[in-house]
């Protein structure tokens, strides 16, 4: 049997965002860092919501239908796609995320998964069914981490920046391959 998809991106695949996000930048670390900490309410934390996400990202995997995942924590999507490109080589073109909030919110319970194109539809089905919102971000592709307006970037300088400065710029110990 093969391995389990890696936290990456796949030429052509389909991004989902798995969860709900909780748009506010109460306690976020890029907020904090940007000088535009916010006072507010920190996100919900519903675990059983947390829980059907993860039981569908299982179950996703277990069947392949999964070509990379990753958990969306500290840093919020932002980092969670930024880190899928760079540990892929694969850049990402981005259209359903609308706000820096969005970007940036670290609200718990989220995953971000790439599936093939003929299999997205079917991935999307899932998660109806099993009670998870769902949100068709974009696809991956090219030499660019691109989300709409807030942020285009180019994949050869994040990848020096994820390997040089942002793991100790949010806390994380640098490892190189």
């Amino acid at each position: 049997s093969s391995p389990p998809p890696g936290a990456g991106l796949a030429d052509g695949g389909r991004i989902l965002l798995l969860g709900d996000t909780w748009a506010g930048l109460a306690g976020s670390r890029w907020a904090t860092h940007t000088g535009q900490a916010r006072l507010g309410t920190l996100p919900p934390c519903d675990l059983e919501a947390h829980t059907r996400v993860a039981g569908l990202v299982r179950d996703l995997v277990a069947e392949r239908a999964v070509l990379g995942a990753h958990d969306v924590a500290e840093g919020g999507l932002a980092l969670a796609l930024a880190e899928m490109a760079v540990r892929s080589g694969v850049g990402f073109q981005v259209a359903r995320v609308h706000t820096e909030a969005e970007l940036w919110s670290e609200s718990g319970g989220r995953a971000v998964v790439c599936v093939a194109a003929d299999r997205a539809r079917e991935a999307i089905g899932r998660a109806e069914a099993a009670g998870v919102p769902v949100t068709q971000l974009g696809l991956a592709a090219g030499d660019r981490l691109s989300v709409k307006d807030l942020l285009d970037v180019g994949l050869a300088e994040a990848t020096t920046a994820w390997r040089d400065r942002l793991p100790t710029a949010f806390g994380a110990a640098v490892t190189h391959d």
